[in-house]
């Protein structure tokens, strides 16, 4: 069989209620794309599994597969495990809870195509209309980042991210948590790729709530995790900042 043009890994961690509404959306905006999207159930503890298995097997939805993290381990061990399942000399990643609008994966990667040396890019999302206490917050991550590497960073934990599977060699030591979102970048820009930013929507998740922020212990306890892999990379190493 023939690689698909693009492959899409969507971490899945009790997203039920989105795994339809995605796949849908998918199937309306891939037009006559060769496309396959990987939906990793992320060691899920409600339904997704049973979803899974009954939204595959719709004849609208060959272009997708599931795989299996049987626990739960952290969003960017999620990722990993998809990315790396990937056909598709170009891949990349987004997110299920429909907050990102599966279109603008097909956006990035048309633009990622367009460019002489798409090996030498990676195209991201760069979120507008957000909320003002997370658009702060994606702020404070940015200045922490510059600051600490001497490298500009925009929107670090914007969606979707599109690059040539080569870069994979590069993702050596990947912290299991949402500090993935920094190292693929971090990555991308020591390995001298050149980062395309594209304006993409932002709106409320249509079900369920975020994972990472549901309360504000969380939100200390994700800040101060992103704090100290950052100090961890900078002067010890990835090997021991992902440990």
């Amino acid at each position: 069989m023939s690689k698909p043009a693009l492959s899409i890994a969507i971490p899945c961690y009790n997203e039920a209620h989105n795994i339809p509404l995605i796949l849908k959306r998918f199937a309306e905006v891939k037009g006559e794309l060769d496309l396959e999207v990987i939906l990793v159930n992320n060691g899920s503890t409600d339904n997704s599994e049973e979803v899974l298995k009954k939204e595959l097997q719709k004849p609208e939805y060959s272009f997708a597969r599931t795989v299996l993290v049987p626990n739960n381990v952290g969003y960017g061990h999620g990722i990993m495990f998809g990315i790396r399942e990937c056909k598709s000399d170009i891949i990349g990643y987004t997110h299920a809870d429909m907050q990102c609008d599966p279109v603008d994966t097909i956006r990035a990667y048309n633009i990622l195509c367009q460019q002489n040396q798409p090996k030498d890019h990676l195209v991201k999302g760069w979120r507008r209309n957000r909320k003002t206490t997370p658009k702060l917050l994606a702020l404070g991550y940015q200045a922490i980042a510059t600051t600490i590497f001497f490298r500009k960073y925009t929107e670090i934990n914007a969606q979707p991210k599109i690059f040539h599977k080569d870069f994979l060699k590069e993702l050596q030591n990947p912290p299991l948590n949402t500090n993935l979102d920094f190292y693929i970048l971090h990555q991308a820009k020591k390995d001298k790729k050149k980062v395309i930013n594209i304006l993409v929507d932002f709106p409320d998740r249509k079900h369920g709530q975020s994972k990472v922020f549901s309360s504000l212990l969380a939100r200390v306890r994700v800040i101060r995790s992103f704090f100290t892999y950052l100090v961890k990379l900078r002067f010890l190493g990835e090997r021991k900042a992902a440990e």
